[in-house]
């Protein structure tokens, strides 16, 4: 693989205007095809083969006008009362009946029953489209407010609230994306103290983000991607982008400042740290792709939309990187003073402040290991407390339609109107009467749950077949008893009755939702590990080392989650970041956070541990190698660390809590990460290991197939050699470096 990587490194660099411009015909050509021919981003919580999957199939055969994608249209007189202006509400409702996609759209003074409050200021007016309504466009948008004008006219406030109150609202990171890649910025510019060095890993990220993002554009037309997708595609692309261009730059400015020609000095870089980016990148896109195993099609989609844009930033770093090598020649070399002390100075990585940290720790690993575990476990404290469960347009900000229909409902009608349950009753095989008589009875004992609110009269299609009743709870959707009320409804009250019955809607799919990825999650943590665990064995040649790294990053995943709900759940300093009251976590944050972190977590361990493996096959020197290892790559790994906490945390300007939540926890955890446990316990327990630390059977060792991950074992640098006139390329005139 390495010679393959030299060869791919080397010709980038030499015809890098080629490269450059093969980049820039794909990219505009994905950019192209995507407007022309890309899909719409919407969210679908279905889980198939579940009670609500089967009941809503049910819903929608017999009854096609009650099937399709909810929204309401809530309308709220501020004076006087809805019925002094009946008129226009019926015009509204009439007109938003007749836009493209709209299956049927009720006036909520004349259903059945009326949908008004008691004081007859607020009505809530179902409207069901044959498309999920988050797939429509602000163009639609704009539709719709020219249906409803005319009760906007009448002084009416009209707002838009459940699936009506997320059409138009496609999210732009615009803002976080600028935030994140200026931050980065700064931090490459002080790590390298080249304005050259440090634009070579973020224009590459933008390219290959860009074209990443495309390709699952193009991709949302075929399948279903969610809404959020995109943003977490874009959020973990640019984090990987960078910190991958980064240890490609870090390596070939090693190489040039020891006077290697520049275009052997990037096929260099590319055969060894691009060896370690395919082997992190890899481990990283098949750990989010483990999210299949979830066994829930919104999730699996989600991970698949990440790791195609993860699987283009390694594509963009063996080749686009490169070519900027080869564009910026000599200005990747620092100011001349710090290049000349660079130059003097280099000789032992272990001489570094880093190193001598590392011999600190290493030389007494015992309480530096003990400190470290009782930090991270006091971090994971949290943990025990989660509560998975679904957010609902309450936790939106007030200046969305979508939370200000939430408070009217929730005014009008109780908080459990903004998620009602339907109850899908497949009729028996007896008379008219008999059925009558069960529903009747079915209708008293849902009355009378506790928890019930209310409970509408059965509806039963025309060929008697199937019946609807509609329930609401006492408590909002994502309240706990909320969730607790669909297990009972569904459990005991509903078996009792000799009938096939279903709960539906879009807050039994999401308890359906939570249940299935909770389960699923031990089967996904399981298949992570095995394949973090056969990737450093072989990488490494050691049991115990990929023991270690499992263990570890297990522990700061862990702790991760304490942050989490510590934060969202417990609101310690939430209002920060603009959460205002305490959420539940949605089920599917741990399993993306634990994917997403365990492959990021692989990416530090394989570039620490390539170094420290490196060092130890030449000095068979545990202590030494270890200092070896931490002088040489922390630097670079805390300045990529930073970079990732910077641009994840940079997404918690969303106004989505749930991509807030994966920003602050992807943040703490990669902080976390290259702090705690690379900055101390890796070093700790490398020492108490010593030798036993590349321990591998005999058995095992003999089937098991060599992989050199950054040709430690066939190539090193010149120890502390002087530049050679000759090989150094002249300053240019206007060198930005």
């Amino acid at each position: 693989m390495h010679d393959f990587l030299e060869r791919v490194g080397r010709f980038s660099a030499r015809r890098h205007w080629v490269v450059f411009v093969a980049w820039l015909i794909i990219l505009g050509a994905l950019v192209g095809l995507r407007s022309a021919y890309g899909g719409e981003f919407y969210n679908n919580y279905t889980v198939p083969g579940s009670e609500s999957s089967q009941g809503l199939d049910l819903l929608q055969k017999d009854f096609p006008t009650q099937g399709g994608y909810a929204g309401q249209i809530v309308f709220h007189a501020k004076t006087g009362s809805l019925a002094d202006q009946a008129a226009s509400i019926d015009t509204a409702m009439a007109n938003v009946a007749k836009l493209p996609d709209v299956i049927a759209a009720t006036n909520p003074l004349t259903s059945s029953p009326p949908r008004v409050s008691q004081d007859g200021t607020i009505a809530s007016g179902a409207v069901s489209w044959n498309v999920a309504p988050a797939s429509l466009e602000k163009d639609y948008l704009k539709k719709l407010d020219t249906a409803i004008a005319p009760a906007r006219a009448a002084g009416l406030q009209v707002e838009y609230g459940a699936g009506a109150g997320q059409i138009g609202q496609q999210t732009d990171d615009t803002k976080s994306e600028i935030i994140g890649l200026v931050c980065a910025l700064l931090l490459l510019f002080f790590m390298f103290w080249s304005i050259a060095a440090a634009l070579i890993p973020l224009i590459s990220a933008v390219f290959s983000v860009l074209a990443g993002l495309s390709l699952v554009g193009l991709l949302a037309a075929a399948t279903n991607f969610p809404t959020t997708a995109p943003t977490v595609a874009t959020l973990l692309g640019l984090g990987v982008a960078i910190d991958y261009g980064l240890f490609l730059v870090a390596r070939h400015r090693e190489n040039v400042d020891h006077g290697m020609d520049v275009n052997d000095s990037a096929g260099n870089a590319t055969s060894t740290s691009g060896g370690a980016v395919v082997v992190a990148g890899g481990t990283v896109v098949v750990a989010i792709l483990g999210l299949y195993v979830s066994g829930v099609p919104f999730i699996g989609a989600m991970g698949l939309a990440a790791a195609i844009v993860v699987a283009v930033t390694i594509l963009a770093a063996l080749t686009l990187t490169p070519a900027f090598m080869g564009v910026t020649k000599g200005n990747v070399r620092a100011l001349g003073k710090r290049r000349r002390a660079r130059s003097a100075d280099e000789a032992a990585h272990e001489h570094s402040a880093f190193a001598r940290w590392g011999k600190m720790v290493s030389g007494r690993p015992w309480p530096w290991a003990i400190a470290a575990a009782i930090v991270l476990c006091i971090l994971a404290i949290p943990l025990f407390a989660m509560r998975l469960g679904q957010l609902d347009a309450g936790t939106n900000p007030t200046t969305q339609s979508s939370r200000r229909a939430y408070d009217l409902v929730s005014e009008g009608f109780g908080p459990g109107a903004n998620g009602p349950l339907t109850v899908v009753v497949s009729l028996p095989s007896q008379s008219q009467q008999d059925n009558q008589t069960l529903l009747t009875n079915v209708q008293s004992s849902l009355a009378k749950t506790s928890g019930v609110a209310s409970v509408t009269p059965p509806s039963v299609n025309d060929a008697g077949t199937t019946a609807v009743l509609n329930v609401v709870p006492t408590t909002s959707p994502q309240d706990a008893a909320t969730s607790a009320l669909v297990d009972n409804l569904r459990d005991s009250v509903l078996p009792s009755f000799h009938a096939r019955t279903y709960v539906v809607g879009t807050t039994a799919g999401y308890v359906d939702f939570t249940e299935q990825t909770s389960k699923r999650m031990v089967w996904l943590i399981l298949a992570v590990v095995l394949l973090a665990f056969v990737l450093l064995t072989v990488a490494f040649r050691s049991v115990v080392i990929a023991t270690k790294a499992g263990l570890l990053n297990l522990i700061s995943v862990g702790a991760a989650y304490g942050v989490v709900v510590a934060i969202f759940q417990w609101q310690w300093g939430s209002e920060l970041i603009g959460i205002h009251e305490s959420l539940p976590i949605p089920a599917f944050v741990p399993m993306l956070m634990f994917a997403i972190v365990f492959g990021l977590s692989m990416d530090y361990e394989v570039f620490l541990m390539s170094r420290v493996h490196e060092a130890w096959m030449q000095s068979k020197d545990a202590h030494r190698s270890v200092a070896i290892g931490i002088g040489s790559t922390a630097r670079v790994i805390t300045t990529a660390a930073a970079i990732m906490v910077v641009v994840f945390l940079s997404f918690v300007l969303s106004t989505d809590p749930t991509v807030k939540m994966l920003a602050v926890g992807m943040a703490a955890a990669v902080l976390i990460d290259a702090s705690i446990i690379r900055m101390i316990l890796v070093p700790a327990v490398m020492a108490l290991l010593g030798k036993w630390a590349w321990w591998m059977p005999r058995w095992l060792d003999r089937i098991t197939p060599h992989i050199d991950i950054e040709g430690s074992g066939t190539e090193t640098l010149p120890q502390n050699p002087a530049p050679s006139p000759e090989k150094e390329p002249p300053a240019p005139v206007t060198s930005v470096g």
